[in-house]
């Protein structure tokens, strides 16, 4: 008799919990669950001069031309700085299934900040935005350049908007700026552009 009435006890509280969340992914209650449940934030509208999503990446910035221009829009209140990531996630790069190789990592943007012109200098800006290093390992804006024959790449842009400004300790990596941005990301935004050598 004891042992039914614990089990008894369990289950009501698994089906009092499991009832909890369903209202809150709107499965019960009012309004078709309008307002209740996780909300994503607003996507960042990034834009790429000369580059439609999807598109083809502008011949003149890649390989060793410059950084394309850069704006954005929708950034989320509370911003305090922005981070740039220009990555081709295509390549096997030391037979790692995460590693991917990295064109640009721009971070510490400030978040008053709604573009980058065309042609950044390599390494520190007087605004405060740093770079990290790319695959050659210079902290600058490095372009497409995918083996010929190789088809098109997916090189990709993102950019998050962070509730602070980022302090790194040296040595400044891409995964060091990435773990560094946990907890902080208010929203993100993406652009791909596809280039090939033929």
């Amino acid at each position: 008799m004891k042992k039914l009435l614990v089990l008894t006890m369990a289950l009501a509280v698994a089906l009092g919990t499991v009832g909890a969340q369903d209202k809150g992914k709107g499965g019960g209650g009012k309004g078709g669950g309008k307002g209740k449940g996780f909300t994503l934030p607003p996507m960042i509208k990034l834009t790429v001069a000369g580059m439609t999503d999807g598109g083809r990446y502008p011949t003149v910035n890649a390989a060793q031309g410059p950084s394309p221009a850069l704006s954005w829009t929708v950034v989320p209140m509370g911003t305090q700085s922005f981070v740039i990531l220009l990555h081709d996630p295509d390549p096997v790069v030391n037979k790692n299934a995460t590693t991917d190789v990295t064109h640009w990592m721009i971070y510490n943007i400030p978040g008053t900040a709604t573009s980058l012109p065309a042609g950044v200098a390599a390494g520190d800006l007087a605004d405060g935005t740093k770079q990290a290093p790319n695959i050659t390992g210079q902290p600058a804006y490095f372009g497409p350049g995918p083996p010929a024959g190789h088809g098109n790449h997916h090189y990709t842009f993102e950019i998050w908007a962070l509730d602070n400004k980022l302090e790194i300790a040296a040595p400044v990596t891409r995964d060091a700026v990435m773990k560094a941005m946990d907890g902080h990301v208010l929203g993100k935004g993406m652009i791909i552009g596809l280039y090939s050598n033929e």
